[in-house]
């Protein structure tokens, strides 16, 4: 991104005025240009991790909506035109995200409301210095299980949450409430002892704290069975995935 300088408010309403009055493109495009920071930051905001859009995708977006913003400005309101645009080059931004990141398309009020559910682990995955637990997330936002559940079949379990976490990391961090949701924990343990080796069976019981096992975090597990962390999450997830099929 090109490193520019911000106008002033007296050089954003000239600039304006001669734009309207002359249709210049090279005016359009200094006040493009010297507002690429703001596309910049809002652009960042999202995340990219197991979406099919890149950054460059986005950047795109938010150009639209800052010109778009610009040719609707009315200088004689008295804001700033970086006030006027945010909301401009945010609903651009939002808008290609929630219709491309996704195979599945979702109400864009829903998608939203995962987006800011997402943002808020990160957050609190920062704060904490480890992966929130369920009742963590639900103190920050009360609505966090009722978009979970709205967001499931549509959202992979294995969206990353911050640099190393997955949204089945923070679902099944209250170790037992992901059984606990289903009809029937029992007779899903029992289908899957016949499909699975009693090593990962075995892991699967010690990373929910089920048959009598203490709960184990992915690294404790990785340690005992000398595999790598992301190797125990990977057949977590297997098994996890076979389970929601049984049940």
């Amino acid at each position: 991104m090109p490193n520019t300088e911000r106008l002033t408010h007296v050089e954003e309403i000239e600039l304006i005025r001669e734009y309207n009055e002359t249709g210049n493109k090279k005016v359009l495009d200094k006040i493009v240009l010297a507002n690429t920071g703001l596309v910049h930051k809002l652009t960042s905001k999202f995340p990219l991790k197991n979406c099919n859009v890149t950054y460059d995708d986005l950047f795109q977006e938010g150009i639209a909506g800052l010109i778009h913003g610009i040719k609707k400005f009315d200088s004689t309101k008295g804001y700033r035109l970086g006030t006027y645009t945010y909301n401009w080059i945010k609903a651009y931004i939002s808008r290609y995200y929630q219709n491309q990141s996704r195979s599945v398309r979702v109400p864009i009020h829903v998608a939203d409301s995962q987006l800011t559910l997402n943002k808020q682990i990160e957050e609190l995955t920062t704060k904490l210095g480890r992966t929130p637990t369920m009742n963590e997330i639900i103190k920050t936002n009360p609505d966090a299980l009722e978009i979970i559940n709205k967001m499931k079949g549509n959202v992979s379990l294995n969206t990353t949450i911050g640099d190393d976490s997955e949204l089945e990391d923070v679902i099944g961090e209250d170790k037992t409430s992901e059984f606990d949701s289903c009809v029937d924990c029992d007779i899903m343990l029992s289908k899957l002892r016949e499909q699975v080796s009693n090593r990962d069976y075995t892991i699967i019981l010690k990373r929910f704290g089920l048959g009598g096992y203490n709960e184990m975090t992915l690294d404790e597990i990785g340690q005992e069975y000398e595999l790598t962390r992301a190797r125990i999450h990977q057949l977590q997830n297997k098994m996890l995935g076979m389970m929601r099929q049984y049940a």
